[in-house]
């Protein structure tokens, strides 16, 4: 209740015109303050006293004694503390901190994709996009042999002879199947890349592809590549060879080259 609704609530009640749902809430907000409630009780029973005597009240102004009575500074609303702002730095917002570790997470992901990947960012072309002048510092019967690995089953016939100079290895690889089989030779990408690579005798069922790390062949029938490795550091290392039916190695063997 307003200051102005107390006064009146505080007269219509010495005057008898309150409804009992009006004094219970005047009642109710005097309680509050328990001294203003005391000088209400005090000022009810002076009206009681201007009924029965009115002679003797009939000097009293009723409303300037009950604002003379009540302490009003109870009722006058306190002056609003003012609100203090917490002004957030730029960084300490969620959201701003949200955003960096996502896009921070997304950038560490795509890094540590593009190293641990890095066998699938070579350009995968077929033997036909591949082919160029072939590397013709020495004849490959005057490179120094590296090995001749063969293999024979009724599911496929393979010869694959490696040799090398100190620029480029060359890989001469004989492979017949019947049915489907897949052919790799891997390396490792930080001592070899892949300079060129030939199907001699063109299969149309027969494709090769040359990435970063490894050279794939999808052979059917009767086949005959060459492939050449520019040989980065002339350091001794390796070249797997495998043959894989319906993904499942058949054959692998592998082969050293820079031995001395």
């Amino acid at each position: 209740m307003t200051e102005k609704e107390i006064i009146e609530s505080i007269h219509r009640r010495i005057d008898g015109e309150l409804t009992p749902a009006e004094l219970e809430e005047l009642e109710r907000n005097l309680a509050r303050h328990p001294e203003s409630e005391r000088l209400y009780k005090e000022l009810v029973a002076l009206g009681q006293r201007l009924k029965h005597e009115p002679e003797q009240m009939h000097d009293i102004d009723l409303k300037q004694e009950i604002l003379k009575r009540i302490n009003m500074e109870a009722y006058t609303p306190k002056e609003k503390k003012q609100e203090i702002k917490v002004i957030r730095g730029f960084w300490t917002r969620p959201a701003v901190r949200f955003s960096f570790v996502f896009v921070f997470g997304i950038f560490v992901g795509m890094l540590l994709l593009t190293l641990l990947k890095a066998d699938l960012t070579g350009s995968r072309v077929t033997t036909s996009e591949v082919k160029g002048t072939f590397y013709d510092s020495r004849s490959f019967s005057d490179m120094k042999p590296a090995d001749v690995l063969q293999y024979e089953s009724p599911l496929a016939k393979a010869i694959c002879n490696v040799r090398y100079s100190t620029k480029v290895v060359e890989i001469r690889l004989d492979l017949s199947s019947l049915y489907p089989v897949k052919a790799t030779i891997d390396f490792d990408y930080n001592n070899f890349e892949v300079l060129n690579a030939q199907n001699v005798s063109v299969n149309d069922q027969t494709t090769a592809i040359a990435a970063a790390n490894y050279i794939q062949i999808n052979n059917t029938g009767d086949n005959k590549f060459i492939f050449q490795l520019y040989n980065k550091n002339s350091l001794p290392h390796f070249l797997n060879f495998k043959i894989l039916q319906n993904d499942m190695p058949i054959y692998q063997n592998s082969v050293q080259v820079n031995k001395e």
